[in-house]
This record gives structure tokens, sequence and C-alpha cells, in this order.
């Protein structure tokens, strides 16, 4: 039989040695159970290859015919708003909704590439072919970091497992931001790893820092990813330190580029987009709940909030979501206990398998079964890998899959949440449970690798 990865290169690189009985010992498993999983990994590992072809390939099937059968068919405002972005883009060169005012209000990096696309003669279904192909690179940095994890046969496992994931499907069959912030997400931790073993760490850092700097300008909140990426380096390896540096410094140039363009245009210090007031106000007022979301009543928030921003010198987008933010900041301060208590909803929400939408015609009960199904699966053997953290210890890369997908909760909730927001870590989740469900019994002898 020809030689597998069978155990991940950072697995191989520190490989335990329990013995068999004290792996019996540990999960019950007999011998005949320990030896069908043995050839259940081996069959695994030499479909890797082909496993990858496959999933990509599943991923362009599937994105396809999506996008075929949606079209030019916008459903929700979100999408309107981008495409809006996109016209005005190539058009008349502004970043702008109304084609007239600029704004901020949209986290700027899908839609400049929409823009870009629109530039080049693109419109709604080749937007919707940009998201395939952004799937199937997902598709495929995910398999090379399951590789690098578990091996062949978690990476035979991931490949499909990653296109075929509902949640990611129905992403990738609207307009969100998702699909582009997954594959940034993705490839710079691709690039992060790469930075950690290439001759060319410096080069590889930028890369990893440029992809982690348009992925905060397209989900703000995914800014724990550099961090993270750049922590791990630095504390992976003195040597590392100043890659870690490099990704850290190359992100944040990437995202003041646009903090100039706010402060030009907008006249105000704006982050990545001048929305925060209005998802803070949503999660922290008087008729916040941890489902309500979106439905949430902030209309006398609101109201307050219109006339002090005809009163301000501020662009009125600018003082109006200023506006809600302070008055955010004050129910917190007046309510501390129940702004303490919707946090921790909040972050227990991260992990609802669906939403409750405003869209009409965008809830389906069999899609809320499908989706409480899945996701409850996937958080039940996620819940499971951080039981065995200390009989089977993740490896450096796992952990920081593992620490990703927890601190993102906690980053996320400080806003309203949504279901969609978290499934570029969902990725990162999927990876570290595939992984777990290739587990080989760990003899006291080094298993043939590659």
């Amino acid at each position: 039989m020809p030689a597998y990865n069978l155990l991940g290169t950072e697995a191989r690189a520190r490989q335990n040695t329990v013995t068999e009985m004290q792996f019996d010992h540990m999960t019950g498993l007999t011998g005949s159970v320990r030896a069908w999983r043995l050839r259940m990994v081996e069959t695994l590992a030499r479909w890797s290859r082909r496993s990858l072809w496959i999933g990509v390939g599943l991923s362009a099937v599937v994105g396809i015919a999506l996008a075929a059968y949606h079209g030019s068919k916008l459903q929700f405002a979100d999408e309107h708003a981008y495409v809006a972005i996109a016209n005005n883009l190539a058009a008349h060169g502004r970043f702008s909704i109304d084609g007239v005012h600029p704004t901020a209000y949209r986290a700027p990096g899908w839609p400049l590439l929409l823009g870009l696309l629109r530039l080049l003669g693109g419109n709604v279904v080749v937007f919707r072919l940009a998201n395939v192909a952004l799937s199937m690179g997902s598709v495929a940095g995910g398999w090379w970091l399951a590789r690098r994890i578990g091996g062949d046969g978690a990476a035979a496992l991931a490949a499909p497992v990653l296109a075929l994931y509902p949640f990611t499907v129905y992403t990738d069959a609207t307009l969100f931001p998702q699909a582009f912030a997954t594959a940034l997400l993705v490839g710079g931790l691709v690039a992060t790893v790469k930075a950690s073993e290439s001759a060319r760490r410096l080069g590889w850092a930028v890369v990893a820092g440029g992809l982690l700097g348009l992925l905060i300008l397209t989900v703000a909140d995914l800014g724990v990813a550099a961090v993270g990426a750049a922590l791990w380096l630095a504390f992976g390896s003195s040597r590392l330190r100043i890659a870690g540096a490099v990704v850290l410094a190359t992100a944040i140039v990437v995202t003041s580029t646009w903090i100039l363009r706010n402060e030009i245009t907008m006249h105000a210090f704006i982050p990545v987009a001048d929305n925060s007031g209005y998802n803070l106000i949503l999660a922290d007022s008087a008729h916040a709940g941890v489902r309500s979301g979106v439905n949430t009543d902030v209309s006398s928030y609101g109201a307050k909030a219109l006339i002090q921003a005809k009163e301000s010198t501020l662009p009125r987008e600018v003082a109006f979501d200023n506006s809600l933010r302070d008055q955010a900041l004050s129910w917190m301060r007046a309510h501390p206990v129940r702004a303490a208590t919707l946090y921790i909803e909040r972050v227990a929400d991260y992990f609802a398998p669906y939403d409750n939408l405003a869209t009409k015609g965008a809830v389906s009960k069999v899609g809320n079964l499908l989706a409480t199904a899945v996701y409850l699966s996937l958080l039940a053997l996620f819940l499971w890998r951080l039981v065995r953290w200390r009989s089977r210890r993740p490896t450096s890369l796992e952990t920081l899959l593992i620490v990703l997908y927890l601190a993102d909760a906690l980053v996320d909730a400080v806003f309203v949440t949504r279901v969609r927001y978290r499934i570029p870590l969902d990725s990162l989740a999927l990876v570290v449970v595939l992984t777990m469900l290739t587990w080989l019994p760990r003899p006291e002898k080094a298993l043939p690798i590659a």
C-alpha cells in the first residue's frame, strides 16, 4: 500500500506515543473497531486528491444551477444596496447608493468587487457566478487546511462537505458578502501558515495581511482573524515574530486606505462603515430581544436621531448613526444588568441554527428544520472536540481555528447577531470536526506516512 499523509503535517511533527491499550481505555474502542477505523481513514486518504476535484466540481455545479435559477432577481434589501453601489461605482466612480451622496453605510469590500465586475460589463448573473468562483476557492483552501491538520483522510471529507454545507449554499445563492468573506478568511489563513514554513515568509505575511485586511473591509467583526493570525505567528516561534507584525501591519494599512477615504468624503472617523449605531440600537434598547434582530422597534430612537442629524454639521448619514450609537450607550449605562443579560443571550444566539427573517417569502419551515438538524449536529461535534481537548490535544493550527470560532461569538454579540454573519467561521468549525472524525488509533510505532 502506498504511503499517505494520515496524520497531518503538525500531528506528524509531534506524534503522540499513546499505546493501543491506553487508546482503548480512553475511547472504549475494541480492536475490531480500531481496525475498521484505520481502514476507513486509509480509504479516504486514497481519495484525497480526487475529493478535492469532486468538492470543487460540486461547488461549481450547485452554484451555477442556483445562479441560473435566481438569475437577475434580488430578494433582500441588502442585495439591492450592494448592486446600487456597484452600478454607481462603474458609472460615476462614486461609492454611493443614490448616485448623488457618498455613503459609508455599507462595508466596502464586497461592493468594490461588484463595482469592478460591473465596470468590466458584468451583471447580476455575473455577480452570482463570482460567488461560485469564490466558493470553489474556499473549498480548495478548506481542503488544504484540513490536510495540514488531519491528513489526507480529513481532507477527503472536507472538500465535498464544505461544498454542500447548506448554510454556505444558501448564502452563495444570494449577493450577500459571506462567500467573499469566507474566501478571504480561508485564503488569509492558508497564507499565514505558508508564512510560518516558507523561506519567503515576509512575502507570505504581506499576502496574509492583505487578504485579512480586505476581510475586515468586508465583514468588520472578522478583524479577530487578522489579530489571531498575527498572534499565532508571533507566539508560535521567535523567528516568526516579524512575520506576525507584518501580517498585522499590512492589514492595518489596507483598512487605513478606507478610513482615509471616509475622512475625506464623510468628514468623520469611520473605521469601516457607519452602521454601527444602528446595529447597536437594535441590540441594546428598550424593546430589544435576543431574537428580535431587525424587527426590534427602534422608531422612537430613529425619530430623535433624525432631528439631531438635521441640526448637525456632519453628513446626515453620519450624524444619524452617531445619535443612534449615543442613545444605545446611554440606555446601556441606565440599564447595565439588562444590557449584560442581552449580551450573554446574544453570545448564545450566535450559535443559533436560523434567524427570524424580516423579508417576506424568505422563511421556510423545511429550511429551518434542515438548518436546525445540520447546525446542531456540527455544534454537538464541535463541543465534543472541546471536551476531548486534554486527551487529544489540538495542534497549534487547529487551536487557532477553534479560538477564532469562539472569539468571533464574543465580538459579534456586541451588536445585533445574525446567523449569516457566522457562516465564514462555520468553514473553520467544519475543518476541526472533520479532522476529529478521521482520528487514528495511536500505536507506539509510527504509521506509514508520506
